[in-house]
């Protein structure tokens, strides 16, 4: 596919960044000022923003980045900085809590692979997701004892906010009551945790359990195919699937994995996510071979994903919609996009289309 050449420096700013130079690649900085204000409005919508700007030499001046545009991207960046350290006061505390009450507290995903990125406070982070051994809804009664309300509309998780931050207390790691997929990776997540546990990562001052990399790849895999099948992916997806393999590589059971997903019928598109992050973000070589016709496929989902127009719109607006107009147009972008649950050989696509016109009223 070719790039503008936004998008070409950006792929070379992110390569650079997440891999902290490690694979030599040129990058091209001689772009106009418009040309530099794309690229920091693409990398916002992507979740990369500071990711890339960590790649720009400090110390010089850039052709059509202005001084001022440069601050405000910056800017920008301590806000990043600020919202990850609310995340991990939050965490902290909510651990705190919950162990003052014998519950112990699982990350998922977050904060977690945040520690995968050489500046782990650049990794653009939303909610907290935590999974609570069992204590599901004994850990939603102890946060509505603090006087915090908890939303049980969603059948995998309650929502509350904590600090100020979002968080999602799973009851499951999927969506079991959606998909067969989802069910039947669910059992294998609940195996490998019986099986392996968990390991602890160490976040300021206090010690965090996350999943093993044998939980965290189907999980993750699982998840970015959820995403990408629902509204698309932006880049900060592959760029944490290729820091999390390229760092896991050697702890993790690809004779398992592969099988596994090969089962569920998710290797083409975690082949193809895994490929794009090859070509465009520098990662290098993995255990897992290639499919035919990957590369294809790999261009198809570049092109959607800086090109969603679905994506586009925006979340605050689209909830103020009149609601059957709202499912009308998700409807109509579910079909538009059935191209991506083909490559899933599945019915998820007819149950989605379904569910959608099933709550049109």
């Amino acid at each position: 596919m070719v790039l503008s050449r936004e998008n070409s420096t950006l792929f070379s700013l992110l390569s650079h960044s997440i891999w902290q130079n490690r694979y030599e690649a040129g990058i091209d900085f001689n772009l106009t000022t418009q040309e530099w204000q794309k690229l920091i409005e693409i990398a916002a919508s992507m979740g990369v923003l500071a990711n890339a700007f960590d790649a720009l030499p400090k110390s010089e001046t850039l052709p059509g980045l202005s001084k001022e545009l440069m601050i405000r991207w910056g800017l920008s960046v301590q806000r990043f900085e600020d919202r990850n350290r609310q995340q991990r006061e939050a965490l902290r505390e909510l651990i705190n809590t919950f162990r003052e009450n014998q519950i112990e507290v699982l990350l998922l995903k977050g904060l977690g692979l945040a520690e995968n990125y050489p500046l782990p406070a650049h990794r653009e982070c939303g909610d907290l997701d935590i999974y609570l051994f069992g204590d599901y809804e004994k850990g939603n009664q102890i946060i509505e004892a603090l006087g915090i309300k908890v939303g049980r509309v969603h059948a995998k998780h309650s929502y509350f906010f904590f600090k100020g931050i979002p968080v999602e207390n799973h009851i499951s790691f999927l969506d079991v009551d959606l998909t067969q997929t989802d069910k039947n990776l669910e059992v294998h997540l609940h195996r490998i945790l019986k099986e392996q546990g968990y390991e602890t990562i160490m976040i300021d001052d206090i010690t965090v359990r996350i999943p093993t990399p044998d939980f965290t790849s189907l999980f993750l895999v699982r998840h970015n195919i959820t995403h990408f099948l629902a509204s698309g992916l932006v880049l900060r997806h592959f760029c944490d699937m290729a820091l999390f393999f390229s760092n896991n590589a050697w702890r993790i059971n690809f004779e398992s994995f592969r099988k596994i997903i090969l089962e569920e019928q998710q290797f083409i598109l975690f082949s193809s996510f895994i490929q794009l992050a090859h070509i465009y973000l520098g990662m290098q070589d993995t255990p897992l071979p290639f499919p035919d016709k990957c590369e294809t496929i790999t261009e198809k989902i570049l092109y959607d994903t800086l090109n969603n127009e679905f994506r586009k719109i925006n979340l605050k607006e689209r909830v103020t919609w009149w609601v059957p107009k709202r499912k009308v147009i998700t409807a109509i972008n579910l079909v538009q996009t059935k191209w991506r649950y083909d490559l899933i050989g599945k019915w998820e696509f007819y149950h989605r289309l379904l569910r959608s016109f099933k709550t049109l009223y």
